[in-house]
């Protein structure tokens, strides 16, 4: 999820809308949050015990800084097509990643999924014996 200054930035619903989010963006920071759920089953399923199973919920915020954009490389981006599906109007991992000129926290989260904090949480759980046999 894309936030800027209070505002979710979903995929713009046409091009005019793409230009509205990427010259709001431009010059500016806004944040990316992503929230993960991790289910897992019981170890040892049994069905006389309805043991419940092991829930790990966890965000990841990433901060985004813009440089700012003039409208004729607006337009020429928008017309590449890549801004249409995405949250936010750029792909950080595309061309939408040369408006960036700074950020804090995890790329990957930027694109999508918190690689790095997921596998923090999963080694965790081994750790507490989530998987153990």
């Amino acid at each position: 999820m894309h936030m800027l200054q209070g505002n979710i930035l979903e995929k713009p619903q046409d091009e005019k809308d793409a230009f509205n989010m990427l010259s709001s963006l431009s010059g500016c920071q806004h944040k990316v949050y992503t929230g993960v759920s991790l289910v897992l089953p019981p170890l040892i399923p049994d069905p006389k015990v309805r043991d419940p199973p092991v829930v790990r919920t966890f965000w990841e915020e990433t901060k985004v800084e813009f440089a700012n954009i003039e409208d004729v490389a607006i337009e020429a981006y928008i017309n590449s097509g890549e801004p249409m599906d995405k949250a936010g109007a750029y792909g950080i991992q595309g061309i939408g990643g040369t408006f960036v000129k700074a950020i804090v926290g995890c790329f990957f989260n930027v694109m999508g999924f918190p690689v790095h904090r997921f596998a923090v949480e999963i080694d965790q759980l081994i750790k507490a014996g989530a998987f153990a046999e």
